[in-house]
């Protein structure tokens, strides 16, 4: 599994949304006996927008909802699917939703190789995923790589603690060759995508 450093998802302007993925140590550090508490501007986040995922949905479902929620132009919803109500992300909601301007368009795949193993109280699911994308400027680009999901287990987490969400990201691309002209003629068939990356 590729990890990714603080902010492979700082995929420059022309990748996609993402965080830096912490190491498996640093998760055991960071996670606690006790259910993390919530503070009331995080209950807003993710009370705000119907993306966020129950604790029956798949790591994959949460991966593809994220994805379908930048298509349909749905950063609240998106930035929700991070941990912490999005601040894993490493942004903030209008950093996060600025990071989109320049996509048009956006597909993700996710892999059938799901792996899930617990620490310290907690679950982590790696999502394979391949990642294309459509600049504004009919750029294309193409990523691959994984996520990382986490949720609580410990006695005592609160159901929205229990969910999936988006720990870390690990993706690596950027734009494709452009294509040649055929008889003279330049044709564009261009995807949407954001600039920050897969995120």
């Amino acid at each position: 599994m590729i990890l990714i450093t603080r902010y492979a998802l700082r995929l420059t302007c022309s990748a996609l949304v993402i965080t830096g993925c912490g190491e498996p140590q640093r998760r055991a550090e960071q996670d606690s006996t006790h259910a993390p508490s919530t503070t009331a501007e995080e209950t807003a986040v993710a009370d705000s927008t119907t993306a966020v995922a129950d604790s029956t949905t798949t790591p994959a479902d949460v991966v593809r909802r994220y994805y379908r929620a930048i298509q349909a132009r749905d950063f609240d919803a998106a930035y929700a699917l991070w941990s912490q109500s999005g601040k894993q992300s490493g942004k903030t909601r209008a950093e996060f939703a600025a990071g989109f301007s320049d996509t048009r368009e956006v597909r993700a795949t996710t892999g059938d190789s799901v792996r899930i193993e617990g620490a310290a109280g907690s679950q982590y699911a790696t999502v394979p995923v391949k990642v294309d994308a459509v600049m504004q400027d009919g750029r294309r680009q193409h990523f691959e790589g994984s996520y990382t999901l986490r949720r609580s287990m410990v006695d005592g987490a609160t159901a929205d603690q229990r969910r999936w969400r988006i720990y870390s990201a690990d993706l690596r691309g950027g734009a494709e060759p452009a294509a040649q002209p055929r008889s003279g003629v330049i044709r564009s068939s261009v995807k949407l995508m954001p600039r920050a990356a897969m995120s």
